[in-house]
């Protein structure tokens, strides 16, 4: 390895791999019945959370590392990283709130008929508003996700956050070795409490999200003391990129998957030199688009997906069309042959990534405090959290 160059303000390629990712966790959530559900791999679409845990780690230690040295300072970082993932938070829990209320409403006008599911049950109880407004649904206290589920990462994200503070405020000394320490803790109490599977989010989700965090600031760490020859860096970022994928489709959930932090890991690392041709296409308009929308459309896929359950039951015990189906404990609907689902599986996420932009436009860029695109607000930029341009 040869010395460092000076670091970008912002690591665009790794912008558009964030989009990338919340894509994969999208098309996991997509409520069709299709062939790949019952691929053993396809779970795994879920580590894209994962890979922004790590992404987040490395981008906020790129954004504060050093600029956390007093009280005013520690304030000002709390309040970013409330004000980037409150607003959105609150305002696709307040949508999934008043759904409820309409079905509340139906019900009490035709109680004979049933709606997918009662309202405000378990999951979408009163009490469970609370937890969520507080970032508080993620420490086991519901059985299981509640409301917006993907709001659980954010959630976590947010508290692993402030261990990040505590750490550069106390002991910025030994930094590495308290981020390796809390990742390797992590590792372990993830080893012990869940060994089959990494895919923790109500009751570990914690350290689930400490381990990524904690190997992201440690990768930020080494893209500061190393560099890699600009000359293979083309080679590099395919490599790493055919390693990721491959990890993703032949790993099976248990031990293994511990190692998933570690894979994005080095893929951060070398997509942040920006230097071969796959950084280059990750620049180009498209994927940067993704890249900013992705915390929008993260956020509210889910809910889409609701409405998507919620109208299909509806239609199915209105209309009789039994389309609407049970599978591995995700109401899901049928569409006719492999063709049409599909065809459904690329209309879907284009409406998720439709919603989406809306919502980073008109929601999450004016509360967040961000930048639009084209104008300079370093700190605004790099305070964002999973998956947005920089969600940190």
């Amino acid at each position: 390895m040869i010395q460092p160059a000076p670091l970008p303000t912002r690591f665009r390629a790794l912008d558009a791999w964030r989009g990338i990712c919340a894509g994969l966790v999208v098309l996991f959530h997509v409520p069709v019945l299709h062939i790949g559900k019952d691929w053993p791999a396809f779970a795994n679409l879920q580590l894209g959370v994962d890979f922004f845990f790590v992404l987040s780690g490395f981008v906020i230690s790129h954004a504060y590392q050093d600029r956390l040295a007093s009280s005013a300072e520690a304030r000002g970082f709390i309040v970013a990283r409330f004000r980037r993932l409150w607003p959105m938070h609150v305002m696709v829990l307040g949508a999934f709130v008043v759904l409820e209320l309409a079905k509340l409403a139906y019900a009490s006008i035709n109680p004979s008929f049933a709606v997918e599911a009662a309202p405000f049950s378990t999951g979408r109880a009163p009490l469970e508003i609370l937890t969520n407004l507080a970032f508080l649904q993620s420490f086991g206290l519901h059985p299981g996700l509640s409301w917006n589920g993907p709001a659980w990462s954010i959630a976590v994200e947010f508290w692993t956050s402030l261990v990040f503070l505590a750490v550069i405020l106390w002991w910025p000394r030994a930094r590495r070795e308290t981020f390796l320490a809390l990742a390797l803790g992590s590792a372990l109490i993830l080893a012990l409490v869940s060994p089959t599977t990494l895919f923790v989010s109500s009751d570990w989700g914690f350290v689930r999200c400490l381990l990524g965090f904690a190997v992201g600031c440690l990768v930020y760490d080494l893209r500061l003391r190393y560099s890699l020859p600009a000359r293979l860096l083309g080679w590099y970022e395919v490599g790493i990129a055919l390693v990721a994928f491959a990890f993703m489709a032949l790993v099976p959930e248990g031990l293994l998957h511990l190692l998933a932090p570690l894979v994005f890991g080095v893929l951060v690392f070398v997509f942040s030199f920006e230097g071969g041709p796959a950084s280059a296409l990750l620049r180009t308009r498209i994927p940067q688009a993704l890249g900013r929308w992705s915390f929008a459309i993260y956020m509210t896929h889910a809910f889409l997906f609701q409405i998507l359950r919620t109208g299909g039951s509806f239609l199915d015990q209105k209309l009789g069309l039994v389309r609407m189906v049970m599978h591995n404990g995700d109401k899901v609907v049928i569409i006719g042959g492999p063709w049409q689902a599909a065809a459904m599986l690329v209309l879907i996420p284009a409406v998720v990534i439709a919603v989406g932009a809306f919502f980073h436009r008109y929601v999450e860029v004016p509360f967040s405090g961000k930048a639009r695109p084209g104008t300079v607000n370093r700190t605004a930029a790099m305070s964002g959290a999973g998956p947005a341009p920089q969600r940190a």
